[in-house]
């Protein structure tokens, strides 16, 4: 017997940010993550993606999920956007992948934080760098996976086969070094756990080169 296809309410959302590149390119890609979706203003929107700065003057509408945009994944902007009841924070210097797999989460209604990247005295990489090896899907996969979601549940919820999310979790394991589904889901409690009390090492200006990849991806 086939399931029928849940009908998808329509996504209302509003973006606001500095560079209308940026703003462009974000609403691109909530577009390519949830067909159908439409801009709207703050005021009625379901979901508001903004700067910090740019919150300030928003008046969103009662019970909105918001998402903030931030240059990098440092602690302060990080801190700040929880203080403001914020449910995720969304650093712009993300590659491609892992930017549609962070508004993916935000559009899922789940919250999505940044991982903090660190190399261990030893000069190993830590469970957070070893996350950066994965894909954006990858990446889905293993969140749903820290959730408890089985195999079918995974596919289901991303739209893909069986066969497919099993391929995925055998790469994840590969990349982060482990045999088992239980070691790669502590790699990733563990690597969202460091965020919250780590210092992040600094990384290069990347965002134009990111969001012209995404814009692309996006089309």
């Amino acid at each position: 017997m086939t399931a029928e296809n849940p009908i998808r309410e329509t996504l209302h959302f509003a973006v606001r940010h500095a560079f209308p590149i940026v703003a462009e390119t974000i609403e691109a890609l909530v577009r390519a993550s949830h067909p159908g979706a439409q801009a709207s203003d703050p005021s009625k929107a379901s979901l508001v993606i903004a700067s910090l700065s740019d919150l300030d003057g928003l008046d969103c509408a009662e019970g909105a999920r918001v998402a903030v945009l931030i240059d990098h994944a440092d602690r302060r902007p990080v801190q700040e956007a929880r203080a403001r009841g914020a449910v995720a924070a969304i650093p712009l210097d993300l590659p491609a992948d892992h930017l549609r797999a962070a508004l993916g989460s935000v559009i899922a209604q789940r919250s999505w934080w940044p991982v903090v990247t660190a190399i261990d005295p030893e000069g190993d990489l830590s469970s957070s760098r070893k996350l950066d090896a994965l894909s954006g899907q990858q990446f889905k996969v293993l969140d749903l996976m820290s959730r408890g979601r089985l195999n079918k549940q995974i596919a289901y919820d991303l739209g893909i086969s069986e066969g497919t999310v099993k391929s995925h979790v055998s790469s994840i394991l590969r990349k982060l070094g482990v045999e088992r589904r239980t070691q790669a889901i502590a790699t990733f409690i563990t690597a969202h756990e460091a965020s919250a009390r780590m210092p992040v090492r600094s990384v290069p200006d990347g965002a134009a080169a990111h969001l012209s990849r995404a814009t692309h991806a996006a089309r």
